[in-house]
């Protein structure tokens, strides 16, 4: 029953809660970063130069090899997701729910949308659509093959088997991002999925605040600075590329800028949240 909407369109909608909502659960990683390794000042410094050299690192792989860039992304996102997701879905490390788990939001798209969705990553890299949506039309029913494997296996199998709820999420949510449009399938899992599972655990370990409850916990003080850094220096970067290529495409540099700026954040990003909840469970 949706309408057919162009990723014009698409990107319209999305970007606001993408740029504000999505990015703000990355924008208390400079709290955590104090919360959790910095003893002094001159050592939050540190940490916060090592956070930003290794985004700066994925910001020169973009450059000089993009097609590595998209594929490590794309790698990290599924690893990230799943990390997230299975401490909320399961009790116990499950690598296969993790997997399982982490890769919708990657797969979805290309299953629904291939067009779309190669139109997007050739955006990325800069190369023809026609050459990535040949790749995508064997890649994804292929990877949907597995995907449904290691589902069936989940459900048969004796140890680690998931409750009803479990199985729900993933048939419902990895419907939804099937049918969803790409861009609106990302917003809806980075937003009002991945996003809302970082904040409940920032909230349950009281990492930024000792007050209870989910919206005192996160005083807006420790989380806007580094979310409007990242938003204005995103903007910057959209500016410098039109400007250096006058004839470009606005939307197109757009698409680049707030997908590769999201990439370069996940790597610091998602090795702080592993080595937080790997101290949080001990």
């Amino acid at each position: 029953m949706l309408p057919t909407l162009s990723i014009e369109q698409q990107f319209w909608l999305v970007i606001v809660p993408i740029g504000l909502f999505g990015l703000c659960h990355g924008g208390a990683d400079p709290a955590i970063l104090k919360t959790l390794t910095a003893t002094s000042q001159r050592g939050l410094i540190g940490v916060i130069s090592l956070y930003l050299a290794a985004s700066l690192v994925f910001v020169a792989l973009i450059w000089l090899l993009p097609v590595v860039a998209l594929l490590l992304f794309l790698g990290l996102s599924v690893w990230h997701f799943g990390y997230t997701d299975e401490a909320f879905l399961s009790a116990t490390k499950n690598p296969l729910l993790r997997w399982l788990s982490g890769s919708m939001a990657i797969l979805g798209p290309m299953l629904g949308h291939p067009q779309q969705t190669s139109e997007l990553f050739a955006w990325l890299i800069t190369i023809e659509t026609a050459v990535v949506l040949k790749v995508l039309v064997w890649l994804a029913p292929l990877l949907a093959l597995l995907w449904l494997f290691g589902f069936s296996y989940l459900l048969v199998s004796r140890i680690n088997r998931p409750p009803l709820r479990v199985i729900a999420e993933l048939f419902l949510v990895g419907a939804s991002l099937i049918v969803l449009p790409p861009l609106l399938s990302f917003a809806f899992y980075f937003c009002a999925i991945h996003s809302i599972r970082h904040f409940l655990s920032i909230a349950e370990h009281r990492l930024l605040s000792e007050q209870k409850g989910f919206f005192k916990a996160f005083p807006v003080s420790k989380i806007l600075p580094a979310t409007l850094g990242a938003i204005i220096m995103a903007c910057a970067a959209w500016v410098m590329l039109v400007l250096l290529e006058p004839s470009a495409s606005l939307l197109i540099e757009a698409v680049k800028v707030m997908f590769w700026a999201l990439a370069a954040l996940t790597l610091p990003h998602a090795i702080i949240v592993k080595l937080w909840w790997s101290r949080t469970s001990k």
